[in-house]
């Protein structure tokens, strides 16, 4: 940075300091010269302004105003030029009084100097600047990359990157969990930008983060080449701007190793897959599925299943998931990802951060051998979370059910009969009810809905609008969705009491 005392310290320039020595430090970004009495409406702050004075009225009124001005327009320092032909030889008092009462740097400016001497040393030291910084960025750049080409994975891209800029850095998964650092303190530090992270999850690889005081600057951002894999999370002086130019790099970097380490673990997912697939099938020896845990990595102990609705990218969701957690088994099964996780892993947690807005089902803990019980209760709970709009387990599916049953059969048709009555007297009333149940289920999404029903999405759209009209009940309402749910649910039990 150039600052007013850098620049008076070029001898060759032989400028003068006349007042103003309290703002020596000003930064100096350009130069410019001008002659009007009003100039600082053509600045843009952070110039030298160079003048030889021709139409400076020479009172102490107006030499003030012109300094205030030049000051309030954040001019670092101004500079007069003096000489025998000029307008002065020497420094006006009027003009020293203003500067110096103002603390702005006033400069004389030698005869045998002409500004473009001035101008050509401003813009000279910062090309050198950008050229030192551009160096030193494209050596950061070599190292960072010999780090990733070495076998020490993300922590020593990390650690090349905080020799180079001072700046601690460290890599966190999507759920938190400290992946790599390059020095101590990196838990404290993911826990204080916890919230930043929160605050920028959902935009994905598109999101990016940045906290700003006068003295420390952290940073997040994301990581993964086409899906979301983790979080990067910088801090350092805020002042260590040149520092940001290598931030680009460190993520590509990190991005591509992590990209490395997925495709090398695509092997060890479709191992845990195909023994989730057996273990689905039905229920077998505890001993059995203990050998068929062990074949691929994992200790015999009880699993808790879940099933996330993925209607379009369900084999990428299931890479994420695997990845997020590693101690469980994934699987595709149609549009629906299915896992077993260890029943002392947070899984309501760990899919309330990773899926928070599909539908999923979660089932209870059991033994290795009983995992496709799990696994249906998962999907038993599947319809209930569409409707609900959250994550459902299954326990609590079971509970609303008994609630439901211990209600006399009559009170439940007839609370079924107000609520749904009008559509079931209204021509194709039973289209409508079958509309109704499969828009629920499938959480409000007319193009699944639509997929389901095999109709175009108007058509729903047309005949939701029609339930709401008979109904009084407005889809955008959770309690009126809820309602109409309980209505369907309610007739369901009612008529199960009638078979009976």
């Amino acid at each position: 940075m150039l600052t007013v005392e850098g620049l008076v310290a070029d001898r060759s320039l032989g400028l003068r300091v006349c007042a103003g020595h309290a703002g020596m430090g000003r930064s100096i970004e350009a130069a410019a010269v001008s002659e009007l009495i009003t100039p600082w409406a053509w600045l843009q702050g952070g110039e030298l302004l160079l003048t030889i004075g021709l139409m400076l009225p020479l009172t102490a009124e107006a030499c003030t105003t012109y300094v205030q001005g030049l000051d309030a327009a954040g001019v670092p320092a101004l500079g007069i030029g003096l000489g025998a032909e000029l307008r002065f030889q020497e420094v006006p008092p009027e003009l020293v009084a203003a500067a110096e009462a103002a603390g702005l740097p006033l400069l004389a400016v030698p005869e045998e100097i002409p500004f473009v001497a001035v101008t050509k040393a401003v813009f000279g030291f910062h090309a050198r600047e950008e050229r030192k910084q551009l160096e030193w960025a494209v050596r950061t750049q070599r190292a960072l990359t010999a780090a990733a080409a070495a076998p020490g994975g993300p922590g020593a891209i990390l650690a090349a990157h905080a020799r180079a800029t001072g700046r601690t850095g460290l890599v966190v998964d999507l759920l938190g969990r400290l992946v790599a650092e390059s020095g101590s303190g990196g838990a404290e530090l993911a826990a204080e930008l916890t919230e930043l992270v929160d605050t920028v999850r959902g935009q994905g690889l598109l999101a990016a983060g940045v906290d700003v005081t006068p003295q420390r600057r952290r940073e997040v951002h994301p990581l993964g080449s086409r899906r979301l894999r983790a979080w990067l999370l910088l801090d350092g002086p805020s002042d260590a701007a040149v520092s940001h130019q290598v931030t680009g790099d460190l993520v590509s970097l990190l991005s591509l190793e992590l990209e490395r380490r997925h495709g090398l673990g695509a092997a060890q997912r479709r191992g845990r897959a195909q023994v989730l697939a057996r273990l689905a099938r039905g229920t077998v020896d505890d001993l059995v599925a203990a050998k068929w845990l062990e074949s691929v990595g994992l200790p015999d102990t009880d699993l808790r299943a879940a099933a996330v609705a993925a209607p379009s990218d369900a084999d990428d969701l299931a890479a994420d998931l695997a990845a997020a957690m590693p101690g469980a088994l994934v699987r595709v099964a149609g549009e629906i990802v299915e896992l077993a996780v260890p029943v002392d892993a947070d899984l309501p947690a760990a899919l309330a951060t990773l899926v928070p807005t599909r539908a999923a089902g979660i089932g209870i803990g059991v033994r290795p051998g009983a995992v496709a019980v799990s696994l249906r209760q998962a999907r038993s709970a599947l319809p209930d979370s569409r409707i609900s709009g959250r994550h459902a387990h299954a326990s609590d599916i079971a509970s609303s059910r008994l609630l439901l049953a211990a209600v006399e059969p009559d009170r439940l048709r007839a609370y079924a009969d107000a609520v749904l009555g009008h559509i079931d007297s209204a021509e194709r009333g039973a289209e409508l009810l079958r509309a109704l149940t499969v828009f629920l289920e499938h959480n409000g999404h007319w193009e699944a809905a639509a997929a389901a029903l095999r109709v175009h999405r108007h058509t729903v759209r047309n005949r939701i609008e029609a339930v709401e009209k008979l109904t009084g009940r407005r889809m955008a309402s959770a309690q009126d969705r809820q309602e109409l749910w309980l209505a369907l649910r309610a007739r369901d039990v009612s008529s199960m009491s009638v078979e009976e």
